[in-house]
C-alpha cells in the first residue's frame, strides 16, 4: 500500500534536501583559511627534526665549559666614557654592523580553516523552517591547520665559530632558517642549537667560511637609567637600519603575558618588525641587549632581553635543555619590619614565604620565615638577580643557600628536580 505525501511533510523533506544541497555547495566553494596566523608558543615542529643541530645532544651541564664561547671587553670600572658628536653613532654603527645578520624563515603556522559560508547567506528570502535549521546548525567552525609562512628577524654573531643569537619567536617552529650577512655578502642554512621561549632567547649556528665580525656581550647590570644604547636590525626587511635613544627603565615586566618571569631593558630606541632579535648596543659597541619586543598601542616603547639573562640561560641554549628544575620554595624581598621581628641586621636578603610538601626544598630543611642571604656562596644584590639566576637551572643543578635562622647563619644543599604535573 503506498502512502502519500502530506503537504507538510512535503516541506520537511525539501527542506531537509535543501539543507543536504547547500551545506554541500558551502564545502566545496567556501573553503576559507584566516589571512593571519594564531598567535602560539606551542612547538609545532619536533626537536628531533633535521632543523635542529645536535651536536650537544650528549654533554651534560656539568661537562659543559663556555669560558670562551662569547666574547667580554675589559672590566667596565677601567674605561673612560665615550665623548658623543655628529661621528659617534656613525663610526660606532660601522664597526658592528657586519656583526648584525638578516635571518629568514619557512616555519610552520597555525591558521584557522573555515569551511563554507552560511546558507542563510544564499537564500532569496527566510524560510521559516529551513532557515531555524540553518541557524542551529554550526556553520563556519574555526578548525586549526599548520600551514607553512615566511618570517623575518635579525640577530647577532658572538663568536668565530658562526653561533648567532636571536629572539626564539624569530625562529619557532621554523623548517628552514637562512642567515644573511650584512650588506648582502652572502647568504648561509642554519640550524637551531637551542631554543628558550621563557626569555624569548635562541642560538642557532651557521657554517661560515670566512672570518667573522663577533660582538662582545656587555654587563646589562651595568646600564644605568638615561644611558644611550643604540639598536640596530632589519626592520620591515629592509636593510640594517640603526636607531638611536634612551635607557628608559631596566627591570621592567614585559607587557607580554608568557614573559612574566624575565625582566627586561625598557628602551625608546626605535625596534620595529623585523628588528626583532637583533643587538642593543652601549655606546662601546657592546651588546646589554636583544631587541624582542614592541608595545603596538604606545609610542616609542620598546623591550630587550638584558645580556646578563641571555648569559645565566647561554648553557641550556648551547644544550637544547631549557626545562628548568624545581625547587618549590616562594620567597620575596625582605622588608625592614620583617628584618626587625627576625633580629636579622643586614640587607639585601629574601624571606621564605612558602615551601611545599614534599619538594625538594622541604627536603633541604629550608622553612617559612628563614631568610635567604647568599645562593652559591654569592651575596644577592637584588630580587632580580636572583630570579634571573633561577632561570639559569635545570633539573639537577645543585644549589647551596646561606640562611639565616634564630639570629645564626646555617647552610642549606639541593638538587633540583622535574616538576611533576
Amino acid at each position: 500500500m503506498k502512502h502519500s505525501k502530506t503537504p507538510f511533510a512535503q516541506t520537511i523533506f525539501s527542506g531537509i534536501s535543501a539543507v543536504l544541497f547547500l551545506l554541500l555547495l558551502s564545502l566545496i566553494a567556501g573553503c576559507t583559511v584566516s589571512k593571519n596566523p594564531n598567535e602560539t608558543t606551542k612547538p609545532l615542529v619536533s626537536q628531533e627534526a633535521a632543523i635542529f643541530d645536535k651536536r650537544f645532544k650528549e654533554v651534560s651541564f656539568q661537562d659543559l665549559n663556555l669560558k670562551n664561547f662569547w666574547v667580554e671587553n675589559e672590566t667596565p670600572g677601567t674605561r673612560e666614557r665615550v665623548p658623543v658628536d655628529n661621528h659617534t653613532f656613525a663610526e660606532l654603527t660601522e664597526r658592528v654592523k657586519s656583526g648584525v645578520v638578516n635571518i629568514y624563515t619557512l616555519r610552520l603556522e597555525e591558521r584557522d580553516v573555515k569551511f563554507g559560508i552560511s546558507p542563510n547567506d544564499l537564500l532569496p528570502l527566510k524560510i521559516p523552517v529551513v532557515s531555524t535549521i540553518f541557524e542551529i546548525i554550526p556553520f563556519q567552525v574555526p578548525i586549526p591547520m599548520n600551514t607553512e609562512g615566511l618570517s623575518l628577524g635579525s640577530g647577532f654573531i658572538i663568536n668565530d665559530q658562526g653561533y648567532i643569537l636571536t629572539n626564539a619567536h624569530v625562529i619557532q617552529n621554523s623548517l628552514d632558517i637562512r642567515v644573511l650577512l650584512s650588506e648582502g655578502q652572502k647568504e648561509y642554512p642554519a640550524k637551531i642549537i637551542g631554543i628558550d621561549r621563557l626569555t624569548d632567547t635562541a642560538l642557532i649556528k651557521i657554517e661560515p667560511d670566512h672570518a667573522l665580525t663577533v660582538l662582545p656581550l656587555g654587563d646589562s647590570d651595568d646600564l644605568r637609567m638615561g644611558e644611550m644604547v643604540l639598536a640596530i636590525g632589519n626592520p620591515l626587511g629592509l636593510n640594517h637600519s640603526v636607531t638611536s635613544g634612551l635607557v628608559s627603565s631596566k627591570e621592567r615586566v614585559s607587557p607580554h603575558a608568557s614573559d612574566q618571569y624575565a625582566y627586561f631593558i625598557q628602551t625608546d630606541s626605535a625596534i620595529n618588525p623585523g628588528s626583532s632579535g637583533g643587538p642593543l648596543l652601549n655606546l662601546h659597541g657592546e651588546v646589554v641587549g636583544i631587541n624582542t619586543a614592541i608595545v603596538s598601542e604606545a609610542q616609542l616603547i620598546g623591550f630587550a632581553v638584558p645580556a646578563n639573562t641571555v648569559k645565566e640561560v647561554m648553557p641550556m641554549l648551547v644544550l637544547g635543555q631549557t626545562e628548568r628544575g624545581w625547587f618549590g620554595a616562594k620567597a620575596a624581598p625582605l622588608s625592614l619590619q620583617e628584618a626587625a621581628q627576625l633580629n636579622y641586621s643586614g640587607d639585601n636578603a629574601f624571606l621564605v614565604e612558602e615551601v611545599e610538601t614534599g619538594s625538594p626544598a622541604e627536603k633541604s630543611g629550608l622553612k617559612p620565615k628563614d631568610i635567604i642571604v647568599k645562593f652559591n656562596e654569592q651575596p644577592l644584590k637584588n630580587f632580580v638577580v636572583f630570579r634571573r639566576k633561577l632561570l639559569g637551572l635545570a633539573p639537577g643543578n645543585q644549589i647551596h643557600l646561606t640562611i639565616f635562622r634564630d639570629g645564626e647563619e646555617k647552610e642549606i644543599s639541593s638538587t633540583l628536580i622535574r616538576r611533576t604535573p
